[in-house]
This record gives C-alpha cells, sequence and structure tokens, in this order.
C-alpha cells in the first residue's frame, strides 16, 4: 500500500504541475531616451557690401541714380538705412548748411515686391529707419531669404542758392537679423 501511494503521488505531482498554469513572467526591459539638438547661426548677406562712393551733383534736381541691393538672411530681419548727417553737409562751413534728401527704396518689401518707401535724410540722421521687417518663417524657408531692391536718391536740388563748397554725408544700409 505504501508502494501505491508513492506511485499515486509521483503520477499526481507531474499531472499538477501539467494541470496548473504558469505563472506569468514580466521580461526584463530598460530604455534610454536621448535628447536631440543642433543650431544653425544665423547668416545674412547684402551685396555689394563694405563701403563706396557717389558723386552727388549738388545743381541737380531729381533722381540720382539707382542702386541695386541684393541679400538673403537665414532668419526674421531688419533692413534700415542711416545718415551720418541727416542731409549733404556743407564741409567749409561746419555743417551750418545741410542740405536733405530722401531715399527711395522699391522691392524690399515681401509681397508684391513693387511696394516702396521714401525716406528723407533729416528722419534718419544719427539713428536707423527700418524700411522693412521680415517675420515669415515659410517665407524665409521657401525663398531661402533671398531678395533684392533698389535704392534711389532722390536729391530736391538748393533752388537758386548754390553755396560753394563740398558737401558729403554717409549713407548706410543695415541687414540684421532678428534673432
Amino acid at each position: 500500500m505504501k508502494n501505491l501511494v508513492k506511485l499515486a503521488a509521483a503520477v499526481a505531482v507531474p499531472a499538477l504541475m501539467i494541470a496548473t498554469p504558469a505563472s506569468a513572467v514580466t521580461p526584463d526591459s530598460e530604455s534610454y531616451a536621448i535628447a536631440l539638438s543642433g543650431t544653425i547661426d544665423s547668416n545674412c548677406e547684402l551685396i555689394p557690401e563694405g563701403s563706396g562712393s557717389f558723386d552727388v551733383n549738388m545743381t541737380d534736381f531729381g533722381n540720382q541714380g539707382s542702386l541695386v541691393i541684393a541679400y538673403s538672411c537665414n532668419s526674421p530681419y531688419t533692413v534700415s538705412l542711416e545718415s551720418l548727417n541727416g542731409g549733404m553737409r556743407h564741409v567749409e562751413s561746419s555743417g551750418a548748411i545741410n542740405i536733405a534728401y530722401d531715399v527711395e527704396t522699391i522691392g524690399f518689401e515681401l509681397g508684391n515686391g513693387v511696394s516702396g518707401t521714401s525716406t528723407n535724410s533729416t528722419a534718419m540722421a544719427g539713428s536707423a529707419v527700418d524700411i522693412v521687417t521680415v517675420s515669415d518663417w515659410t517665407n524665409i524657408f521657401l525663398n531661402g531669404g533671398v531678395r533684392t531692391g533698389n535704392m534711389d536718391l532722390n536729391f530736391p536740388g538748393v533752388a537758386d542758392s548754390y553755396v560753394a563748397g563740398t558737401y558729403e554725408d554717409t549713407l548706410t544700409i543695415t541687414l540684421a537679423a532678428d534673432l
């Protein structure tokens, strides 16, 4: 009888293992999150760049010529103008005589590219005047930020009062990233 109990136990234990489901095993898992980041520096180009000179005919009323400006910027930007003297400064009188002029800009604006501005030299004396600000990221991306514009110097002349001497000013156009 003892053998019969042992045999019953020997058969029952494996049957018990087969009949009872094993407890679920959770697989081991680990992860590592990597935060990716990078930068691209703002790059603005203005052509021509540096400095140049232009002889103004002080007795000629009207348009004195045109300068084509090509520029690009891979970020929002502002184009501005500044006049050192606020007009054509008479050197011999140490600026007692200062003759204003206008700068007409055409094509600097986004959109149709034909709208223009006219800025008087006295308005940009010693502080820059913005002629266009662009903050449209989609347009900058699709067009590479590339634009062109024309600048015309419109000199009103000095009527009948011509004072002999040398007149000068420095007109600065600046393309600056707005980041």
